[in-house]
């Protein structure tokens, strides 16, 4: 747990660790309330909340948000701005009620977190369980498991841009458990905000603006791993009606999940919409003239709109790169704090990093080659359509002797002028030159084709008669997961099948159609549901009526060997 010293931190209230403060971590440490304070008006950002999931902490892996914390913080944000509450304790699991047994930490957390720093509005990034628990707080629900109730003020005017990482709005399928159950109370009611306008996305775009200290619209980006655990049980629960909506092929069931939250194509995706409510009117700031070469004794001058002091500050830099990190070493600074139409001169040759700030600006860089010949280097790999399979992106360097280096994550670097990719990445690349003149980094996202064209859960019963599977096909896959138990199939090139990448007929199965069964205690559904106590009962002259087309007999039998079940698909066609 790591936070300034005067934030007064909240109490767990309910769920794993209950009654202890919340641990994670948020603000810089070495600072004070002023100081956090200061900042806010300093870089006009809205203040970041990020949100993990079931079984997760801020900042334990694997299920932690340290890489949206690096993301932001090489993006211009700063620790001030950036808080992650653990609602969770150390990261246990909450399955049955995790959303009433935790809306109180997250609501109070966001509460705290906002008189602190002295905003009213805050962008938040969740992942997983957090967002439906960061939309739970935002409907006003009550730390209540039974009966559910959405009474406790409402926090819409909190949010500015909401993010979604995995999350599973619409719950994880009928045959869930607890409130993850689509069709049961929690679910139904979780998206039924009557105010903003109503619908999935209240108070969106073109909708009425929140009340509060600073009415506003709020911004909705819904990121789905498309075949990840929590997408495969519910296709689209991730979604909202109204947000903007896109999917990303990173890989399925744990792997996709967690990729997501780790993602810099993702980050980049939602990047522009974060501060779409900033806490102060932006402050335009620029720097002339454009990155690129000049000769010796350039002036760098900025413009400021309102005029207010900017400070500049120009490093004279070398890069080498060393076990697997690009080392940047200053070998000379300029400081100067100036007005619109100041600025600095630059007469030494070398490569010159310049950084204008000013209050409620958007801090500016800009690269210039001074006396030395520029550096460049070129992604030529074409990124304007997905890619099937995997794929190699190059780079070229303007120079010979340069040296080009790539990166899947902006930090940790490789020799190579390419990189082979299987899955949606961010590719980067760098040149250097024998002397230390470095390029700019060239980034470029790449997109994987989602595989399928559509997908669909349920159990061999369900798939059956909704003619996605034959009779082969039920029986192989009854012999793999059971009559009743849902599994997830995709529609590749016309064909239904388990696994998208790797399409192919379902195993030929153990078993051929099983007779009608006779002996002890037999009942009988003709409609695919489980047969219980209240089925009737399956006599010697009982006869079936089946709808028409195809149906499934489902029997359960009950004897001296115990209960069993059976199901014998038919194909009326």
């Amino acid at each position: 747990m790591t936070y300034p010293v005067d934030f007064s931190v909240p109490v767990d209230a309910g769920g794993p660790g209950a009654g202890s403060p919340i641990g994670g971590f948020g603000g810089n440490p070495l600072a004070d309330r002023a100081a956090h304070r200061a900042v806010v008006a300093d870089l006009g950002k809205a203040p970041v909340l990020l949100v993990h999931g079931n079984g997760g902490a801020a900042d334990v892996r694997p299920w932690d948000l340290l890489d949206q914390k690096r993301f932001l913080l090489t993006a211009g944000y700063t620790d001030e701005i950036i808080w992650a509450p653990s609602y969770l304790g150390a990261g246990t699991v909450d399955l049955q009620t995790p959303h009433t047994d935790n809306v109180d930490d997250v609501r109070g957390y966001l509460e705290a977190v906002c008189g602190y720093l002295g905003v009213a509005v805050v962008d938040v990034i969740a992942h997983s369980l957090g967002c439906s628990l960061v939309y739970s707080v935002a409907r006003g629900l009550k730390r209540q498991t039974s009966p559910i109730v959405w009474d406790q003020p409402k926090r819409w005017d909190r949010l500015g841009t909401f993010v979604a990482l995995a999350g599973a709005f619409h719950g994880l399928g009928t045959s869930s458990i607890g409130e993850w159950r689509t069709g049961g109370e929690f679910m139904t009611e979780l998206l039924a905000e009557t105010e903003g306008g109503g619908g999935e996305t209240p108070f969106g775009a073109g909708d009425p603006a929140t009340g509060g200290a600073q009415p506003h619209t709020i911004t909705y980006f819904c990121a789905i791993a498309a075949g990840d655990f929590v997408d495969a049980q519910n296709p689209g629960t991730g979604r909202l009606d109204g947000a903007v909506n896109r999917s990303y092929n990173l890989g399925s069931g744990t792997q996709g999940h967690q990729a997501i939250k780790e993602s810099q194509a993702v980050f980049d995706d939602f990047r522009p919409l974060l501060n779409s409510t900033a806490p102060a009117p932006p402050v335009r700031l620029a720097l002339q003239p454009p990155a690129g070469a000049q000769q010796p004794g350039v002036a760098v001058t900025v413009t400021v709109d309102p005029d207010r002091d900017v400070t500049i500050t120009a490093e004279r830099v070398v890069t080498e790169f060393a076990n697997g990190y690009l080392v940047r070493t200053v070998q000379e600074t300029i400081d100067a704090t100036v007005r619109s139409g100041g600025g600095v001169s630059l007469t030494v040759a070398g490569v010159w990093e310049v950084t204008a700030k000013a209050v409620g600006a958007v801090p500016q860089q800009a690269t210039y080659w001074v006396g030395v010949l520029r550096v460049e280097v070129t992604i030529v790999t074409d990124s304007s359509e997905p890619f099937d399979g995997s794929l190699l992106v190059t780079a070229t360097a303007s120079s010979q002797v340069a040296t080009i280096y790539h990166s899947l994550d902006a930090e940790h670097w490789t020799s190579g002028a390419s990189a082979t990719i299987n899955q949606d990445a961010v590719v980067s690349f760098v040149a250097i030159d024998p002397n230390g003149v470095s390029s700019t980094v060239a980034a470029r996202r790449f997109t994987k084709r989602i595989p399928w064209d559509d997908q669909a859960t349920g159990s061999v019963i369900d798939h059956f008669i909704a003619r996605r599977i034959d009779v082969n096909e039920f029986l192989a896959y009854a012999d793999q997961f059971g009559f009743f138990t849902p599994f997830t199939l995709y529609l590749v090139a016309g064909d239904w099948v388990l696994d998208p990448t790797r399409p192919a007929v379902a195993a030929a199965p153990s078993a051929r159609i099983a007779a009608r069964p006779t002996g002890g205690d037999v009942r009988y559904t003709v409609d695919g549901s489980v047969p219980t106590d209240a089925s009737p009962v399956l006599g010697a002259t009982t006869e079936l009526t089946v709808p028409s087309g195809r149906a499934v007999v489902s029997y359960r039998i009950t004897d001296p060997e115990g209960v069993r079940y059976l199901a014998v698909p038919i194909d009326n066609d």
